[in-house]
């Protein structure tokens, strides 16, 4: 082969190799680009609860949610009327505002009890039953995650002995009415504590996706601002480190994802008027969660001082689920 002719040849394949390599960086940037988790804003309603019923009510809270742009919400077992059986008129209204208001049920809080009266634990099929009552309503009103209170012994949420045994019987009836429990890790618990290290494994073992964590941020909360400069509505508020190990880790949320739990509660202590909660490293967070293709629901939870007054506490949540918006790009 003539000089001319390998290096005209070679350019041909160079040029391929070039547009291949091209080719196969933009099928990887897309699949990169897909794995990227897109979480949904939303907001609990549980932030509203020293005004609901007062001097708001329920399509109040709708109307509040969808003019600061979330698109889903959780509510408390407490917050439906009549619970745990609400009449046809009360969930036919609850549709009529999920559709006026284009919001998605997100969560059902509720409790795993073993003690409702003094005296000898609940057998385990009390237990199952009053569950299995609570699967079914929630299921009925379109959620798919329970945040579900399993009765704890300390300020830390240590379970009670036995939650086991009738946890793992309720698993095939949470699957059967598509409902996720999910145990609430918030401050002072760590996501490095003993027991959430034995839910996530009690999922492993079980190869389930019906139990795991719904972590709530105030878990990361490194900082503290004093309730009493809040309540005073201060023009600055001093904030306050907190003892390295009092608090959990960002990355400490990586082996949560492993069972893809559906809700996670976007605590928030104080937004500034810069739109920024400097006790808690959002940024960080987020960041997580979108590169582990985490899709969930961050239901907006504030229950710090002034949460009696409206405007304040419409303004709070507002200001958080704009942050929320910046970060996230949508």
């Amino acid at each position: 082969m003539k000089r001319r002719q390998f290096l005209k040849s070679a350019a041909g394949v160079g040029a391929g190799l070039v547009a291949a390599t091209a080719v196969a960086e933009r099928t990887n940037a897309a699949a990169q680009e897909a794995k990227k988790g897109k979480p949904k804003r939303g907001v609990s309603v549980y932030s509203y609860s020293q005004v609901l019923g007062v001097c708001m009510t329920l399509e109040d809270c709708f109307a509040d949610i969808y003019d600061m742009g979330a698109t889903c919400f959780e509510m408390l077992s407490s917050h439906i009327e009549g619970y745990p059986n609400p009449t046809t008129q009360w969930i036919d209204r609850y549709f009529a505002l999920c559709t006026k208001y284009n919001l998605q049920p997100a969560e059902m809080g509720h409790w795993c009890e073993t003690h409702l009266h003094r005296g000898p634990m609940m057998t385990d099929e009390q237990i199952i039953a009053n569950m299995v009552r609570d699967f079914k309503l929630a299921n009925l009103l379109g959620f798919k995650s329970l945040r579900t209170k399993i009765t704890c012994i300390n300020q830390e949420c240590d379970p009670e002995a036995g939650w086991e045994r009738y946890m793992e019987k309720l698993l095939p009836l949470a699957e059967k009415y598509d409902v996720q429990m999910l145990s609430e890790c918030h401050r002072p618990t760590l996501l490095t504590r003993q027991h959430i290290t034995d839910y996530l494994a009690f999922a492993e073992k079980h190869k389930t996706k019906y139990f795991g964590i719904n972590v709530d941020f105030g878990t990361f909360m490194h900082s503290s601002v004093p309730r009493e400069q809040i309540a005073s509505g201060a023009a600055q508020v001093t904030l306050t480190p907190l003892p390295e190990g009092s608090y959990s880790k960002p990355e400490d949320i990586i082996r949560v994802l492993a069972v893809n739990p559906r809700t996670f509660h976007a605590k928030f202590n104080y937004m500034d008027e810069n739109y920024e909660e400097k006790t808690i490293p959002y940024k960080q967070i987020l960041q997580i969660l979108i590169d582990h293709g985490w899709s969930g629901n961050l239901v907006s939870e504030y229950e710090g001082p002034r949460r009696n007054e409206t405007g304040y506490l419409g303004d709070q949540l507002r200001r958080q689920q704009i942050m929320m918006q910046r970060m996230l790009g949508y």
